[in-house]
């Protein structure tokens, strides 16, 4: 079968052939029809991010059963189906009380074991959640970053009365937007920079009441005007970028929530005597449950959540090499292959 492998660290990856996945008791074999390019998988396949060599990358998908094992109940063949990236041990202290996604012994597909970017893809059946029949392939392959930044979500005390801030326009910053105003949000108020004009556009699209150009206005004063100097609720963080929390405690009220999405790869500075003398309430979240990966499932099939506008480019997977290349030039939204 087809599939894109990173063989080894540093940069380059390969399109090639390789074995078709052996079928375990607990699995089911995949005919991946869709599945997204993450920010995560960007720093793999360009060498940046260590990950066992080899290894087949993609873990936004979506696809058909066609091999069940012989322990799987709740599956069959010909079932359409959208897998969740965690893949808890079911044993530790973190799965029991139900939040697999610290498990102490945590897999997930794409990043510790092989992934989507392939024809064919093994997962553990326990992942797997069906998807309706009128469900596209392209909706269930985005319900992971939509998890992704509904954890974030789900964990805020956001209230109807609430002025709330999403950093970054990127498809995290996007889907929260989103779920912020499912949340009730008063005010929803999405930040970007001067490359993310069309993305900042979109935002107003899918729920965004205000939305800030940070290369051309200072965010905080903006945030304070809106606000008529309240200052924001609840901030999102959905880049992960140094400055960011620095922007963040200066536009949040006293008493106001800090919520990290967006991973950090290089330390920001964080000034804690702000978060005391002001009660600065600071989380993050990674990846989502089960549960919550159902839950937006949900929300994707019953229209609450759009992906369509998000999907900007559609490739076969044989043309990684030219998909990668316009993520990296940040030229797209969403990029959908299909092996």
């Amino acid at each position: 079968m087809l599939a894109v492998v990173k063989e080894h660290a540093g940069e380059g990856f390969a399109v090639k052939q390789v074995p078709y996945p052996v079928l375990r008791e607990d699995d089911v074999i995949i005919k991946v029809r869709s599945v997204g390019i993450c920010g995560t998988d960007g720093p793999i396949l360009a060498g940046t991010r260590e990950v066992p060599y080899p290894l087949i990358p993609g873990h936004e998908f979506a696809g058909d059963v066609v091999e069940v094992g012989s322990r799987v109940k709740n599956l069959k063949v010909g079932d359409r189906v959208t897998p969740c990236i965690v893949i808890g041990c079911g044993d530790c202290d973190m799965c029991i009380e139900g939040k697999e996604v610290l498990c102490d012994h945590l897999v997930e597909t794409g990043i510790h074991v092989d992934g989507a970017f392939a024809e064919y893809v093994r997962v553990p059946a326990k992942v797997c959640r069906k998807m309706r029949d009128t469900t596209t392939y392209d909706q269930g392959a985005s319900v992971d970053p939509i998890a992704s930044a509904y954890r974030t979500v789900k964990a805020s005390a956001i209230t109807s009365k609430d002025v709330c801030v999403v950093y970054g326009p990127g498809p995290i910053g996007l889907y929260a937007v989103q779920l912020i105003k499912l949340r009730g949000a008063k005010t929803v108020i999405c930040v970007g920079t001067e490359v993310d004009v069309e993305r900042l556009e979109l935002a107003k699209k899918l729920g965004a009441d205000v939305t800030i150009n940070a290369s051309k206005e200072d965010p905080i004063e903006k945030v304070r005007e809106v606000t008529k100097g309240r200052m924001a609720d609840f901030v999102q963080d959905c880049v992960g970028v140094p400055g960011v929390p620095t922007g963040a405690m200066n536009m949040l009220k006293k008493g106001g929530t800090y919520a990290v999405t967006g991973l950090y790869h290089s330390l920001p500075e964080v000034d804690l005597g702000k978060v005391v003398r002001r009660e600065i309430n600071i989380y993050g979240t990674i990846c989502y449950t089960r549960q919550e990966f159902e839950e937006c499932l949900d929300f994707v099939e019953d229209g609450r959540v759009k992906v369509e506008p998000l999907i900007t480019h559609h490739f076969p997977l044989k043309d990684m090499e030219q998909a990668f290349a316009v993520m990296q030039s940040k030229q797209c939204m969403k990029i959908i292959m299909h092996p």
